[in-house]
């Protein structure tokens, strides 16, 4: 199979995901800051997925697609698939132990994973983005976050 033929077979197949994705996300009810659903960002994203596999599709039409596949890094596939095993386990764990600390852990060990040396900077990088994440869903978009076993603090 040609990578014309693979670049439109993927595009079609996103572009018929991203509808997908935007008609469920319309099912979201409720209601944000400033008007602003939970549907919106889902929404969004699903339309900026459905504009760039139109765009694969055309780069495919016209023949601007790679002249040649490359083969499967071995390595990167399996940093690729630890990677993805952990951001999974970080969502199951966050229902049990909360947002807040299952964002601190998941972050520090992708940050040692990626290769950061420093300890100092593995744990302020992940306190600070924690907290920062944190706060601009709790107090900014009132959205409410997974507590764990810490709600009662």
């Amino acid at each position: 199979m040609n990578v014309k033929k693979i670049d439109i077979s993927v595009g079609s197949v996103l572009c018929v995901l991203s509808v997908a994705i935007f008609l469920y996300a319309g099912t979201y009810k409720g209601s944000g800051v400033s008007n602003y659903g939970p549907n919106v960002f889902p929404q969004f994203l699903a339309v900026m997925l459905f504009i760039t596999s139109v765009l694969l599709i055309v780069n495919a039409v016209k023949g601007k697609s790679q002249t040649d596949l490359e083969g499967i890094n071995l390595a990167g596939f399996i940093r690729t698939s630890i990677t993805v095993g952990i951001s999974i386990a970080y969502l199951i764990v966050m229902q049990f132990i909360g947002f807040f600390v299952s964002t601190f852990i998941f972050l520090y060990v992708m940050i040692q994973y990626l290769g950061q040396k420093s300890l100092v900077t593995r744990l302020i990088s992940s306190f600070a983005v924690s907290i920062i994440v944190y706060l601009i869903f709790k107090d900014f978009l009132k959205i409410p976050l997974p507590s764990g076993f810490l709600s009662f603090f």
